[in-house]
């Protein structure tokens, strides 16, 4: 399934309206109180979620927090979630905050020789369909259990970690990404990425959040100011991407513990009201509010002074000809920097507001 037929297959399951909750607010279960799969008095190790012999889908996360998932699972209604070679990513953003929902997808993009590898659109080597493999450390096949991950406490901070194995890359490239989800920090997403044994050296590999247009993401919210989507390509009026636009690390804004984060947001207070195109009704946004979208970089992890922002754009919807309400809107955000072996990025959800984030308010 790819992009399109899935955003139509989610609508057609239950994309309503929602009533709006308050603004630059986490759900309570999100902040530790009982909320969905979180009973009052449970243990803190109920509050993971992982595969087991109930529920085998490979959907790993944080009750009310974030949640990513791989291929065939979804971590908003049934089917398998869309395309192969992206993590699923999920939050409490539907029924004003109490079911999980689709928000974003992360696509894996090595770069060897000058050459960009795409997990999403390269023809996997198994089948030859669309969409690189990706599995849970030694599962092989689609209908292997999942690794359930490794939890372990550290620092007094419980955490769940998954390693994700990907099929080797036509430019020979072979990363591997840990996943690791921390009990005091549910809306966050920690990616370690290293080199499998006999991968092709990487000139980097970039982590992509490729999926802006589904938020209509068209503000970056760096040191300095904001960045426009409409400023950033005036008058473009194309139906594919736009080029993409690079930004210094020092304009990153930086946090009170000296990491670096940028933040997205829509320019929207309620996207979820706009009516969907009858057209491509599933690219209506679904969620009861919008949320704050950002990569943070750990000051610790490697050379700062390399790294780059790096977004595009599109005017209409992926796949189509659709016109995306309100036009231009980031698509693709990531961070780019040269590889090296156990590299960092963390990818966040929240509902507060980007200058809460920047103040470390997480």
């Amino acid at each position: 399934m790819n992009r399109r037929e899935f955003l139509g297959h989610s609508v057609a399951a239950g994309g309503a309206a929602w009533t709006a909750a308050p603004d630059n607010c986490l759900p309570t279960d999100a902040l530790g109180g009982s909320g969905e799969g979180q009973k009052p008095g449970s243990s803190f190790r109920d509050r993971w979620i992982r595969p087991g012999k109930e529920d085998k889908r490979a959907i790993w996360g944080i009750h009310g927090g974030i949640q990513a998932a791989l291929w065939p699972a979804s971590v908003e209604g049934p089917g398998d979630g869309g395309p192969r070679g992206l993590i699923r990513i999920g939050y409490p953003i539907i029924d004003g905050g109490k079911s999980i929902g689709l928000v974003n997808f992360i696509a894996v993009e090595p770069f060897v020789k000058g050459r960009r590898g795409f997990s999403e659109l390269e023809r996997s080597d198994t089948d030859g369909r669309p969409g690189r493999m990706f599995h849970s450390d030694e599962t092989r096949k689609p209908g292997d259990m999942p690794d359930p991950g490794s939890l372990r406490t550290i620092d007094g901070v419980e955490r769940l970690g998954i390693r994700v194995r990907t099929e080797r890359f036509s430019n020979g490239a072979q990363p591997i990404v840990d996943m690791e989800f921390r009990a005091d920090r549910p809306g966050e997403l920690r990616l370690t990425v290293t080199s499998a044994p006999g991968s092709a050296a990487m000139d980097s590999c970039v982590l992509t959040a490729t999926m802006g247009n589904y938020g209509r993401l068209r503000l970056l919210w760096m040191r300095d100011g904001q960045v426009r989507s409409e400023q950033t390509w005036p008058g473009f009026t194309g139906k594919e991407f736009t080029g993409d636009a690079y930004f210094t690390s020092n304009r990153m804004s930086r946090m009170p513990d000296g990491d670096l984060v940028l933040c997205a947001t829509s320019n929207e207070k309620d996207p979820h009201s706009v009516p969907p195109d009858p057209a491509g009704p599933g690219w209506a946004y679904r969620g009861s509010f919008p949320l704050t979208q950002y990569w943070r970089k750990p000051k610790d992890t490697s050379d700062l002074g390399a790294l780059k922002v790096r977004v595009n754009g599109r005017s209409a919807y992926w796949a189509t000809h659709n016109p995306i309400p309100g036009g231009l809107a980031f698509e693709n955000f990531d961070l780019v920097q040269p590889f090296t072996e156990n590299q960092v990025f963390v990818f966040g959800l929240t509902r507060r507001s980007p200058k809460d984030v920047a103040r470390g308010s997480i």
